[in-house]
């Protein structure tokens, strides 16, 4: 039997709801709130990548203006500019050594240097759940899977 090693493009959410960089940070929070994610890949008129807004971006602009009656302003005045992507190609190994690094909740998927899509925390522990099931229940060693999956016998 041999496993499925799913790629970002079979467990990304599709297609990926973003906001552009020129619109209003209260706009793009409401937004956010509405479809309950907690943050969306900001991309520019010609579909490229520039940044991502999250909770944590919208929670300081929003404490600043609620406190200190501060300005506002668009998006790609409060976004985060440094974006960690993965490519639609790349395996659940891949990915979820990213999520370990606990950096991200996120990663937008490009494919063509656009983006495709989206991988959250939750769709990664549904593409691993899908791999423990299709897991041989006789294995239950590191050695004995990771030999299966290299298609090797182990030797011990």
């Amino acid at each position: 039997m041999t496993l499925h090693i799913e790629t970002a493009r079979e467990m990304m959410t599709h297609p990926v709801f973003s906001v552009a960089p020129d619109d209003d940070i209260f706009t793009a929070a409401e937004q956010l709130i509405a479809r309950h994610v907690h943050g969306a890949p900001v991309i520019d008129s010609d579909g490229a990548l520039v940044g991502v807004v999250s909770e944590t971006d919208l929670t300081r602009v929003i404490a600043a203006a609620a406190f200190h009656r501060l300005p506002t302003g668009p998006v790609a005045d409060h976004m985060t500019r440094a974006v960690l992507t993965v490519n639609a190609d790349d395996d659940i190994y891949r990915i979820s050594g990213i999520f370990e690094r606990g950096q991200v909740s996120r990663l937008p998927v490009l494919e063509g240097g656009k983006v495709v899509g989206i991988i959250t925390r939750r769709n990664l522990f549904a593409a691993l759940r899908r791999l423990a099931k299709a897991h041989d229940r006789d294995s239950t060693r590191t050695y004995d899977l990771l030999a299966k999956l290299l298609g090797r016998t182990n030797p011990a």
